[in-house]
């Protein structure tokens, strides 16, 4: 299987199967996905995603993200949209501070930093979500703007809750950095230094979201749990769901 599903409209539509966990199961391939936005699909690119069987789109943008570039899949008779990222934006964006900030690239670092650190419960609800549909044997497409940052948390929460080692799950995150393609997006006159920590996905922004969880629930577990209301019957399924 291919792990890279190559697209006309989008670069970073990724298949989560063949992952091994730390008990000798495998991530079952064509049932969960991770991607940028749907947005820029062409019509090409919806019947392959079509034909891959997906089902749901998890679609983790903001609002504004949502209205100024719709989901291609939006009305689909197939794949139902599920808007569940935040409505509005919790705080600036880098953009609205950049230029201010005395070392651009270290602003950057630590704004994303924090984002992560936040990912997991500013998210909770799109996260609990797409698991439960993978519980129910859906075949789901995680994604937001750049399928970078709050896909890519959602992706390394749910190898994680499928029990793939830690380090598979960095090494599937930092995939990003070579598939995605992202365009014309560095705007200000940004230096490499900058243009790097805020494009490219960085292993320290997702241990801060492993830490993040750590801190506040003590255990993955109980974040599953507590958090996104997981219970145990639903985790089993889960794990039945997309493992073999």
């Amino acid at each position: 299987m291919e792990r890279r599903i190559e697209l006309e409209g989008v670069t970073n539509f990724r298949d989560l199967g063949g992952y091994e966990t730390a008990a000798g199961e495998t991530v079952k391939w064509r049932t969960i996905f991770r991607s940028d936005t749907l947005a820029s699909l062409s019509d090409a690119d919806m019947e392959t995603v079509c034909e891959l069987g997906v089902t749901t789109a998890v679609d983790l943008r903001y609002g504004e993200e949502r209205q100024l570039e719709p989901s291609r899949f939006l009305g689909h008779d197939q794949v139902e949209v599920l808007e569940l990222g935040l409505d509005q934006r919790p705080d600036v964006t880098y953009l609205d501070s950049f230029e201010s900030a005395p070392d651009r690239a270290a602003w950057a670092r630590s704004y994303f930093t924090e984002g992560y650190r936040n990912y997991p419960f500013r998210y909770a609800r799109g996260y609990g979500t797409l698991m439960r549909r993978l519980a129910a044997g859906e075949r789901v497409v995680v994604h937001c703007t750049a399928g970078k940052d709050r896909a890519g948390t959602a992706a390394a929460l749910v190898l994680t809750a499928l029990g793939v080692p830690r380090e598979t799950v960095f090494e599937d995150y930092l995939l990003t950095n070579r598939y995605w393609d992202r365009g014309d997006r560095a705007t200000l006159d940004m230096d490499p230094e900058t243009i790097k920590v805020i494009f490219s996905a960085r292993e320290e922004y997702l241990a801060a979201a492993f830490a993040a969880i750590e801190d506040q629930c003590g255990t993955l577990e109980a974040y599953l749990n507590d958090v996104l209301e997981l219970d145990g019957p639903t985790l089993e399924a889960l794990r039945a769901a997309c493992l073999k």
